[in-house]
């Protein structure tokens, strides 16, 4: 049975369907995996969740972090951004005035994070 946070997401994927349902879980266990990394209970910036999603990506998904990423719908650390803020749009993360698409633009390149810095 899916919980109400679960069943709001395949809804969002249904009207939506850019980014797989798995993409919306995979944005939460980076900001789970930036609250850990920083130490704080409290709000994740969009350079803060870029670094923990690209950790969470090689730590979950090794050598195939790129591909397996690609196919939830992130080609980009802009895509990273637009999941983040159709979420806030949809109720199910918050932000600051603060924040920014922007904050997420040039964070990083794809290939580079996630075949040519994965170690071995």
């Amino acid at each position: 049975m899916r919980d109400e946070r679960e069943a709001r997401i395949y809804e969002i994927y249904e009207r939506k369907p850019r980014f797989k349902p798995q993409a919306y879980f995979f944005i939460f266990m980076a900001l789970a995996r930036s609250r850990l990394m920083h130490e704080h209970k409290g709000h994740v910036s969009g350079r803060q969740l870029l670094e923990a999603f690209a950790e969470e990506g090689r730590n979950q998904y090794g050598p195939m972090a790129l591909s397996v990423l690609q196919h939830l719908g992130f080609t980009c650390a802009r895509d990273v951004g637009e999941l983040v803020f159709l979420m806030v749009e949809e109720g199910l993360l918050s932000k600051t005035n603060e924040d920014s698409l922007a904050d997420f633009e040039d964070g990083y390149d794809f290939e580079e994070e996630f075949v040519t810095k994965y170690r071995w």
